[in-house]
């Protein structure tokens, strides 16, 4: 059983970082072409279906985030969008870019994002949440 402070603590993280998502998943949600457009320029295979999937997570992941539903479902959710994210940004040099922190600071704030997500995984959305309301 939490404390008081700590089921704050945990609503106050949640909505921190669903205040990393929600605003940019937002504005692709009303530019939807223009996100499939750029995928396909990357040459990625079904960029309206990958669209779609990447920024359903990451308009509707915040969401079930900040209200606190499904959190295990939810914080996998949201670390496949951050990973694939990494992934089609950097490509396969990821590993070679950990090594110089220096030059990759984008990098190493979305792998902490990927750590929060994680704290949230194992932890739970706390007292003040749908989930334990239930």
């Amino acid at each position: 059983m939490l404390s008081r402070s700590e089921d704050a603590a945990l609503l106050a993280g949640r909505v921190l970082v669903a205040a990393l998502f929600l605003p940019s998943g937002y504005n692709k949600l009303m530019a939807f072409s223009s996100v499939a457009s750029s995928l396909a320029a990357k040459g990625l295979p079904y960029p309206e279906i990958m669209a779609g999937l990447l920024v359903g997570a990451e308009f509707l992941g915040p969401v079930a985030l900040i209200i606190g539903l499904w959190p295990r479902w939810t914080a996998l959710a949201l670390i496949g969008f951050t990973a694939s994210t990494v992934w089609m940004t950097y490509g396969p040099s990821v590993t070679g870019m950990v090594f110089r922190p220096r030059q990759n600071q984008e990098l190493f704030q979305n792998l902490a994002i990927i750590g929060g997500l994680l704290f949230y995984f194992s932890s739970g959305p706390g007292g003040w949440s749908r989930t334990s309301l239930r």
